[in-house]
């Protein structure tokens, strides 16, 4: 898929800077001019994955066990600019008379370009940048310039370099962004090369530590190199003759110290081995590395040509955005911008991960390793709210601990914990990899489940009831017994027990005994309490009550409220919202996808028909499930016109803030909505189910899938369904309820 744009306008490209920016789950570069154009509300960015400092959180009224410092990912130095002068005149993108201008994005090589023309002196000077974030050397970010002059001819200079005066991006009037602009860079050191420099710097709070190395290369004429304030400035030299071109080939590598101890040697070590490789070679490898990424996980919707480069364009995004290394995750805006600071939410696993678990199975499984890394701070999390055993994972994080500074919306989402919970036992259940479950997988979980039994409690009705907690829905809080909650807790109980008993059974339960101590009265009270499990159900509507209040609560009449109004959150006092049925997200209709099993259709039907009413979908994580269970109730135009708003959330910027970064969650939702809507994709203990509801628009829909070392395509047609095993031993799956063996292929 190539994305296009022709389009100079200063509000395009602040979206642009979004949608043509380079990463590759280690770092990320807006896709910013490297002229450094004077936009007004110009984010400027150049990031690592998981590479934080923290701020100081201010309270009026501080209460016990709030969180006294935030994470923020950090703006690092400014690696970009390269402005250009030719016979002394700066060559301005937006003063300069232009020929011609247009930028594209080629899904199929990761590379990122940008040609301009302009008319000087009755010639052409015509520049082409390339960018690539390479993702075989993940601290590699590759930049060309290609310089040619037609019918003219004179001076070129080039100043480029390492600029350590740089500051995060801020905005006080949404909560979605940093509410002050600050500076988290402490220079440090600066060696000249020959071709190049070296920059070290630390931050100033985390004490984290980083090193960028940058080389350059060509047929320049000449290249000066001096120290500057924190970094160093390069300036290339070249007498351009007509008809001639400049090629320069600049090597931006960046190490840090959450991954190695001497991120200055790594650096230099790999900017040699990139500089030896030399760009043709680095850029091959990226395409063979995208090729082999696009032949298992590229879905093909067939005759719908618009609709499959976008989708294209959401895949090839989150595999950008997210890390491969169990040190860091994928944040809710990857490493394309600054909202949310960088935070990693349930969006990760509940979003994303499943297409990482079906496509590419240690991606996968690296996600769940950075939640074993950061469960000690789980439990210490746990002990801060009170409870005396057990772990409670982050609302918001980077390293591990809390950086959520208002608990209603925050602290209060237990449900994180059986969000996390359910993609350790999806994995189990997906590769069957039990050194990995005995390993970590089980600690996480008999962690998890027994917070539970610290929040909820037996009422005198004897079921096990959850007061005082936030479900998905933000715009109603700290409520008893949410159901979608409730339904976390109860298969996040299951899970634990289950597996304990198996591992105990095959004698690999030493691990999980010692790191956590659980017994067999432990994993039997895990069985009472999901068995125990209340759930609020309404029996005159039949529909299942997202909370013990909800139904109770004036309904928000939305037809009424002005467009100008949403999303809600940024016009209404949170108290104002509580007070009213209205939900941000998919809440209930959420835990039918995820936990459909017991569900009567017609309470599905109901829930999805009244719930629909008073969803705003303000939040981007919304609006694939309202698609997936469209689908799954049969209601398969409206599961398309879902899909369709889905699909295009940030190329199209319906939200009015992909400037701040893309909708990673919506990007797994694009997936999700095909996979497991469209085709009716369910991963049970048992295997694969399969409830297919083809759109009426399209020809067909193709996929692959691993799933237990084996690799198959799913093919999904009006009147039937195509399996063929392409690697492994026969299985069997399930369409409809029915089961089949697949051994090569299987028509249903």
């Amino acid at each position: 898929m190539i994305l296009k744009s022709t389009c100079l306008d200063e509000n395009s490209l602040l979206l642009e800077e979004t949608l043509y920016h380079v990463a590759n789950g280690y770092l990320g570069v807006r896709g910013n001019f490297e002229e450094k154009l004077p936009l007004s509300r110009s984010v400027r960015g150049f990031y690592l994955n998981g590479f934080y400092d923290t701020v100081e959180l201010q309270y009026p009224e501080k209460l016990f066990g709030f969180p006294e410092n935030v994470q923020r990912m950090i703006n690092l130095p400014d690696v970009q600019t390269m402005r250009i002068y030719f016979d002394g005149e700066a060559l301005d993108p937006l003063g300069a008379p232009l020929v011609e201008y247009y930028r594209t994005l080629d899904t199929a090589d990761g590379l990122a370009k940008r040609t301009i023309k302009y008319s000087h002196s009755g010639g052409i000077i015509t520049l082409c940048f390339t960018r690539m974030a390479s993702f075989v050397r993940p601290e590699l970010f590759l930049t060309l310039v290609k310089i040619e002059g037609t019918n003219v001819s004179g001076f070129l200079e080039i100043h480029a370099g390492v600029d350590s005066n740089v500051r995060n991006y801020s905005n006080p009037d949404d909560p979605r962004v940093a509410a002050e602009a600050i500076s988290h860079i402490v220079p440090g050191d600066v060696t000249l090369l020959d071709d190049g420099g070296i920059v070290s710097f630390s931050t100033t709070k985390s004490e984290l530590h980083a090193s960028i190395v940058q080389r350059f290369s060509g047929n320049f004429d000449s290249l000066d190199i001096r120290r500057n304030d924190g970094g160093f400035s390069a300036v290339l030299s070249h007498k351009l003759s007509a008809g001639e071109s400049l090629s320069l080939a600049k090597f931006t590598v960046i190490s840090d110290s959450r991954h190695v101890s001497d991120p200055a040697a790594n650096a230099i070590a790999i900017a040699e081995k990139c500089v030896l490789a030399g760009k043709d070679k680095i850029i091959a490898e990226q395409r063979q590395y995208l090729e082999r990424f696009r032949a298992a996980a590229m879905p093909e919707i067939s005759g719908c040509p618009d609709i499959e480069r976008a989708l294209d364009f959401n895949i090839f995004s989150l595999l950008q955005s997210t890390a491969r290394d169990g040190v860091s995750a994928l944040a809710s805006k990857g490493i394309s911008g600054e909202g949310y600071e960088g935070h990693y939410f349930w969006d990760t696993e509940t979003y994303c991960f499943p297409f990482f678990l079906f496509t590419q199975p240690e991606t996968a499984k690296s996600l769940l390793e950075f939640r074993y890394n950061t469960l000690s701070s789980a439990r210490e999390h746990a002990k801060i709210l009170g409870h005396t055993k057990g772990a409670l994972f982050p609302w918001r994080t980077i390293s591990g601990s809390e950086c959520s500074s208002y608990f209603p919306s925050g602290s209060a989402q237990y449900h994180i914990n059986g969000d996390i919970a359910h993609s350790f036992a999806q994995y189990w259940y997906a590769t069957g990899d039990m050194d990995f479950m005995a390993s970590k997988g089980a600690e996480v979980l008999v962690e998890t489940a027994r917070l539970w039994l610290e929040v909820g409690h037996f009422a005198a009705d004897g079921l096990f009831h959850i007061h005082t907690v936030t479900g998905p829905d933000e715009y109603t809080c700290l409520i008893n017994n949410n159901y979608y909650t409730n339904r976390c807790a109860e298969a996040n109980l299951r899970s634990a027990a289950v597996l304990c008993t198996e591992l105990w059974e095959k004698n690999l339960s030493d691990k999980v005994v010692s790191a956590t101590g659980v017994t067999r009265k432990e994993v039997e009270l895990f069985i009472k309490a999901a068995n125990s499990m209340y759930f609020p159900y309404d029996e005159k509507l039949d529909i299942h009550a997202q909370d013990d209040s909800f139904l109770s609560k004036k309904l928000w009449d939305l037809s009424s409220t002005p467009k100008e109004n949403f999303p809600l959150l940024l016009h209404y006092h949170p108290l104002f919202l509580y007070r009213h049925q209205v939900c941000k997200q998919a809440d209930t209709v959420l835990s039918h996808f995820l936990f459909e099993d017991g569900i009567t259709e017609s309470t599905m039907r109901n829930s999805f028909d009244y719930y629909e009413k008073i969803t705003t979908h303000d939040s981007s994580l919304s609006r694939c499930v309202f698609s997936i269970m469209a689908a799954r109730l049969g209601m398969t135009d409206k599961a398309y016109d879902y899909y369709m708003d889905t699909l295009y959330t940030d190329l199209e910027n319906t939200h009015g803030n992909t400037k701040d970064g893309l909708h990673t969650a919506n990007l797994g939702g694009s997936w999700l909505a095909l996979v497991m809507g469209f085709a009716g994709l369910r991963l049970k203990a048992d295997g694969l189910h399969f409830a297919p509801h083809l759109p009426s628009k399209w020809e067909s829909v193709s996929f692959k899938l691993c799933f237990r070392g084996r690799i198959l395509s799913v093919c999904l047609y009006a009147e039937k369904m195509v399996f063929s095993l392409l690697s492994g031993d026969s299985f069997r799956i399930f369409v409809d309820g029915q089961s089949y063996l697949l051994e090569t292929q299987l028509t249903v």
